[in-house]
Order: C-alpha cells, then sequence, then structure tokens
C-alpha cells in the first residue's frame, strides 16, 4: 500500500508498506520530479543498481543515472557507527535527514553542495533499518587530490601564481562560510570539491551531516574548521600559503583582525596537538 502527503515545509512524503511492520518511508522537496526515482530505491538498497563509489566503513554510496537524459546521481546509505546513532534514528534524527537539511541550507545561504533529492528510511515496526540520501552528482575533484596531483614542485612561475589564488578564494570561501554562521560538520580538505582552477575555482562542501548554523558562529567552532583544513600535509602547502589562506579568511571576517595574532597562534597549536594525539 502506498500513501503520498505533503507537509507545511513543502515536503512531499510516500509512504510504502510491504505488510503490517514493513514500511520504507521517502521524503523529498517537491521542487523536482523523483517519479522515476522511486522505482529504483529498491534495487538501490539490493545493491542491484548502480555502480559502487569508495566511501566509509559507515557508509554505501552508489552511482546511478537518469535512464532518459542520463544525468548522474548518488545514493548514500549511512551506517550506524555506535549507540548514539541508533538513539537519534529512534527519535527520526537519522544521518539521511540531517545531510538533507543541512544541503538545504547551504544551498539557501548561496553555497554549493551537492543538490539533496530525497531522504528515506526503511522501518521495521518503530526501528529504523536503514537510512539513506539521493543527491545530484557535481563535477570536479576532491581538493586535497586536486593539490596532490596538480601541483608537482619545482613550481613553475604560471602554477605558483594560480595555487596561490587557488588558496586565497579557498580562504575567502570559508570565510564566507562562517560569517553566514554556518560550520561543517568535518571540513577536511577531502570534503570540499573543487572545480575551475585559481581566482576562478568554485568550492562545493559535501558530506554535510553534522552541518549546522547558529546566529552567530562560535570561536570553537571557526578553530574547528581551521584545524580541520590545517591538518593537510602537503610539501607544496608551504607556511606562507597557509598565511595567504588565512589572511583571506580574516578578510571576509574583519571583526577578527585586532586579534589577527592570537587566532593564527591558536590554530598552530591547535594543530599541532591534534597531529600528536594518538
Amino acid at each position: 500500500m502506498q500513501t503520498e502527503k505533503r507537509n507545511n515545509k513543502g515536503q512531499e512524503k510516500i509512504t510504502v508498506r510491504n505488510g503490517i511492520f514493513n514500511t520504507l518511508v521517502l521524503r523529498f522537496s517537491g521542487l523536482r520530479d523523483v517519479s522515476w526515482m522511486k522505482e529504483k530505491i529498491i534495487p538501490l538498497m539490493k545493491s542491484e543498481e548502480g555502480m559502487p563509489v569508495k566511501s566509509s566503513r559507515f557508509a554505501t554510496v552508489l552511482r546511478f543515472h537518469h535512464p532518459v537524459d542520463g544525468d548522474s546521481f548518488f545514493y548514500k546509505e549511512f551506517h550506524n557507527r555506535g549507540l548514539k546513532d541508533v538513539l537519534k534514528n529512534l527519535f527520526g534524527l537519522t544521518r539521511g535527514k540531517r545531510a538533507f537539511r543541512a544541503g538545504h541550507l547551504l544551498l539557501q545561504h548561496g553555497f554549493l553542495t551537492p543538490e539533496p533529492v530525497l531522504y528515506g528510511v526503511q522501518k521495521w515496526f518503530f526501528f529504523v533499518r536503514r537510512n539513506f540520501l539521493i543527491t545530484r552528482a557535481v563535477q570536479g575533484d576532491r581538493t586535497y587530490q586536486y593539490l596532490k596531483h596538480h601541483y608537482h614542485l619545482p613550481l613553475p612561475g604560471e602554477l605558483l601564481e594560480e595555487k596561490r589564488a587557488l588558496l586565497s578564494a579557498a580562504g575567502r570561501e570559508i570565510g564566507r562560510l562562517h560569517k553566514a554562521g554556518i560550520c561543517h560538520g568535518d571540513l577536511r580538505v577531502g570534503n570540499i570539491i573543487l572545480n575551475g582552477r585559481g581566482a576562478s575555482a568554485r568550492f562545493c562542501f559535501i558530506d554535510n551531516e553534522r552541518t549546522s548554523s547558529s546566529r552567530t558562529l562560535s570561536e570553537k567552532k571557526r578553530l574547528k574548521n581551521l584545524v580541520q583544513l590545517n591538518m593537510v600535509r602537503l610539501p607544496h602547502i608551504t607556511v606562507t600559503d597557509r598565511l595567504r589562506f588565512l589572511t583571506a579568511y580574516l578578510q571576509e571576517n574583519p571583526e577578527l583582525m585586532p586579534h589577527k595574532k592570537e587566532f593564527m597562534k591558536q590554530i598552530v597549536l591547535l594543530t599541532k596537538k591534534r597531529q600528536q594525539a594518538p
């Protein structure tokens, strides 16, 4: 049996019951036609459709395509990492739901992220057995891989200037993110998709399930994100490059300028502490 509803947030809900206790619930924004996608959910859950994509052990990711226009999408199923996830699922705070909301939050504030199309859960009685998210695919490379493979030492003058412009652009974008009161849950360079070069590069944030927003971003959250980025270790990312990134970041957050030296010192100390952690 299948039922459809729309809530006061403009989201549509499809409930499919297979027997009395086995339920599949899909939620989507209603802004995009997902009728063709509904038929793919069960095959994707069974891994009978889609191409596997490398991911952590706490997720299964498959890439699949629209049957007519060929557009690419990702199906990401989240696996429980412990009791905390199980308890959150009981209260409806699944990782898929959180990632869906965070993705739309970023888009509403003008940041790039793979468009969240729908999220869903499969329940047995009241227990969430599986939860997942579907997003539209984006073009580009993970920033870490791009930096590692594109800039080989020694760098010719043209590539050196391009790298500097890229890092300044990255600093401004992260500065803009924090200025908007948004903290990314895991802002490693591997969670930023890069499209373009130098000053024209565009940055797309992925793995957003723990991304949150507040009216004013706390210093703790700022430092958390900046230390996560500063953890990158590549020989062609120099101390000067890191300063260039932070200078661009501070230009977007001028209220921090009077405390610039202390702020940078905190980032360095927290980075060293994290590197030395067992």
